[in-house]
């Protein structure tokens, strides 16, 4: 067999020691050796970082059918999430993708954009003036009100011990995908019995949810609970069960807010290092009272949320699984083995895109080629609600930025380092000071 480059690393270990202490660094810094196909020796297992435009597009489209998520992947997740669209492969995940596809569509998301700008509008309301703040904290809590408002159409009064849930869950997630190798669930440790506890406390409620929503008379059926309950299987006309659409849930609450969260996030930290673009964007976006329909007239906002798409993809790294022995770029990989793709690596890489680490939103005037720019994913398994989280985050900055600067409290010139987990959230917490603009 023709193996890839494997970086040096411990005699027994590997390259576990350097990843478990920063892997979005060295996953970056072995590409810039090593090229766009590398084996990591993680212990006793290995792992192929693929850095290559051209055969990340194999493996993500045209070859899409020769792969799936790996097992490390259906363990570490699948136990929060179970059988959804991020876990399901072949029949199943087009069958769901169809269910899920139209309440994420332009115009459900246009159907929402008040609801999205209402809510940004009482969070920054909610802060007063000289307050600290937790940057991430309030952009996960606010993001997480948008998915129960915008999808599953909440009421207040029902959504707050689920929130509570929910935030709980997203950090057992986290810990959970945090870990190099996934620790079996019969396994009586701290952290497994934490997140049973966890897992077991949202399932009670989703499901008391899902029981509430089918005793009530039919809704208009617009937001994505009614959608999932109202769909049907095209071949047989089966409903979907009450487990399947608890995975689901699971899928969106976490995936629908955290990454957007994330992105928002880093949307601030960078516009407060870069008072230039700040400047710039606040006078475009005028006394911020945008709506969906304004967001075409503000290319530069659009710009702003590509650039931190690539900057920090907030699902910088998934993976894919060859079904059979297979050969990509010249190296044989064998069957099951893990393949790690990361935006966050091809999306630095000076090999594709000018000063990379720098903050530069005008780039975007052009479009990047295909391969270089992939923050949702590609192909088949492209993230179904891109255009919701894009339009969510475009409206959510054009709510805050105009009425507070938010500085940060941290005395570091530097920018805060992204920690990977399950999606590339900031190392350490991020407090910021408000202080109103006076809009």
């Amino acid at each position: 067999m023709v193996r890839p480059p494997t970086p040096p690393g411990h005699w027994l270990l590997g390259n576990l020691p350097e990843v478990r202490r920063d892997m979005p660094q060295v996953l970056r810094d072995v590409t810039a050796v090593h090229g766009g196909l590398t084996r990591l020796r993680m212990g006793p297992a290995s792992m192929y970082l693929l850095a290559e435009p051209d055969l990340i597009h194999e493996v993500l489209v045209t070859r899409a059918a020769e792969f799936r998520k790996s097992s490390r992947t259906r363990q570490s997740i699948g136990w929060h999430l179970g059988d959804g669209l991020v876990t399901l492969e072949g029949a199943a995940h087009r069958r769901h993708r169809r269910v899920m596809q139209p309440a994420l569509h332009t115009q459900r998301v246009a159907a929402q954009a008040d609801t999205i700008v209402a809510l940004a509008r009482e969070r920054v309301e909610s802060w007063p003036a000289g307050s600290e703040q937790d940057l991430l904290a309030e952009m996960a809590d606010l993001t997480l009100r948008i998915v129960c408002a915008a999808l599953f159409d909440l009421r207040p009064a029902e959504d707050e011990r689920l929130i509570a849930a929910v935030h709980d869950f997203a950090a057992s997630l986290n810990w959970a995908t945090g870990r190099a190798f996934p620790l079996p669930r019969w396994l009586p440790s701290a952290g497994n019995r934490r997140a049973r506890a966890i897992i077991n406390t949202l399932n009670t409620q989703v499901y008391a949810l899902i029981a509430r929503r089918r005793s009530e008379p039919a809704r208009s059926g617009a937001d994505l609970l009614s959608m999932l309950l109202a769909a049907r299987d095209a071949d047989t006309g089966a409903p979907l069960s009450d487990v399947e659409i608890r995975d689901e849930l699971m899928t969106v609450f976490f995936a629908g807010h955290e990454t957007s969260a994330a992105a928002l996030t880093w949307a601030l930290h960078l516009l407060d290092a870069h008072p230039d673009v700040m400047k710039q964007l606040r006078a475009n976006l005028g006394d911020g009272t945008l709506t969906m329909a304004d967001l075409p007239r503000v290319p530069l906002l659009g710009h702003v949320v590509k650039e931190v798409l690539r900057l920090y993809p907030p699902a910088w790294l998934f993976d894919r699984s060859p079904r059979a022995d297979l050969r990509l770029g010249g190296y044989d990989l064998p069957r099951g083995a893990t393949l790690l793709v990361s935006p966050w690596v091809v999306h630095r890489d000076p090999r594709w895109w000018d000063a990379p680490d720098e903050f530069r939103p005008a780039r975007f005037a052009d479009e990047p080629s295909r391969g270089h720019y992939f923050p949702f994913g590609d192909g088949p398994r492209l993230c179904v609600g891109n255009r919701f989280a894009e339009t969510e985050i475009a409206l959510v900055l054009a709510t805050i930025v105009p009425r507070v600067d938010l500085p940060s409290l941290d005395p570091s010139p530097t920018l805060v380092p992204p920690a990977g987990e399950a999606t590339l959230r900031p190392r350490s917490r991020l407090r910021v000071r408000v202080t109103p603009t006076g809009r």
